[in-house]
């Protein structure tokens, strides 16, 4: 098999599984705001003797779900610890049971306008998928400017995610089409959030050496930081020489620089010393210890 093939083969798969990992967490979310509903009516319900009104628990419930989802969705595949990982999970929780509650309430405060209840719980899925949107990147730690493409795309999931769940309603009000109208509602959210980020990615780190051998980061934003420091976009674990935020990819369609952000440890592009020089695809670039490969995908 000619090796051109066999590299866009292997590029390929590195999409699909970045893909595919993702898109399992949001799904996954999806389910998980369902039980968290399910646990939220039967306690309410029990503690309020029903006085309470259900769709804001499902507001709460599903707003957690995917909140926990949103947050863990980058970390989980860029080389974060366990401890910063339930540090956003619970950021998560609580942050996108928040949005979630709000979204819905606002939707309830429109039905005052007399608008149909289908539009209201479709405008509460819009302004849940926007929440999401927002929850899975936040403020850009090296620009604190907000990202709009999460938002947005996260906009149109939830307003697709809205009308399917509606449109399982007309087939059976209540029983386990909720769920089924939760997973679908993840499955919007995918679909709308995640392919477009991965397949629009040119370029990737792999990494070469160490306990992350084999691991592949994405190159999908205009600028990444690298380095030990659990608040990098890429977090190297267990490597000499690394410094907390050790180097900087800047990416553009038709190139990628690395520029050095350590004051004394060492950043190499081809075994060479480098401070800020433009890298290609399958140049090695060290930092410290650590060793990966640029590659185009």
């Amino acid at each position: 098999m000619p090796e051109g093939i066999v590299l866009k083969c292997f590029d390929m798969l590195i999409k699909l599984k970045l893909i595919t990992m993702r898109g399992l967490i949001l799904l996954i979310g999806g389910l998980v705001g369902w039980g968290l509903v399910q646990l939220l009516n039967g306690f309410l319900g029990i503690s309020l003797d029903g006085r309470y009104d259900p769709y804001l628990s499902m507001g709460l419930g599903l707003g957690a779900g995917f909140g926990l989802a949103a947050k863990l969705m980058l970390p989980l595949t860029t080389g974060h610890r366990a401890p910063f990982l339930m540090k956003q999970g619970l950021a998560g929780l609580l942050l996108g049971g928040v949005l979630g509650l709000l979204a819905f309430a606002l939707s309830q405060a429109l039905l005052g306008f007399d608008l149909p209840v289908a539009t209201g719980r479709i405008v509460s899925f819009v302004l849940l998928g926007t929440s999401v949107g927002v929850l899975i990147r936040g403020m850009d730690w090296n620009s604190s400017k907000m990202p709009l493409s999460y938002p947005l795309l996260g906009t149109f999931g939830g307003l697709l995610g809205g009308l399917v769940f509606e449109s399982l309603l007309l087939i059976q009000a209540d029983g386990p089409i909720h769920a089924v109208g939760a997973l679908a509602v993840g499955f919007a959210l995918f679909t709308c959030l995640v392919p477009w980020h991965v397949t629009r990615a040119k370029s990737a780190l792999r990494v070469l050496n160490g306990v992350q051998s084999g691991e592949v980061f994405l190159l999908d934003q205009k600028s990444e930081i690298l380095g030990y420091g659990e608040t990098n976009d890429f977090v190297l674990r267990d490597h000499r020489e690394v410094s907390i935020r050790h180097a900087r990819f800047l990416n553009a369609p038709d190139k990628c620089e690395v520029w050095n952000l350590s004051e004394g440890d060492p950043v190499q592009v081809n075994f060479r010393p480098a401070q800020n020089q433009p890298v290609k695809a399958g140049d090695i670039i060290s930092i410290g210890s650590a060793q990966l490969q640029l590659i185009r995908i």
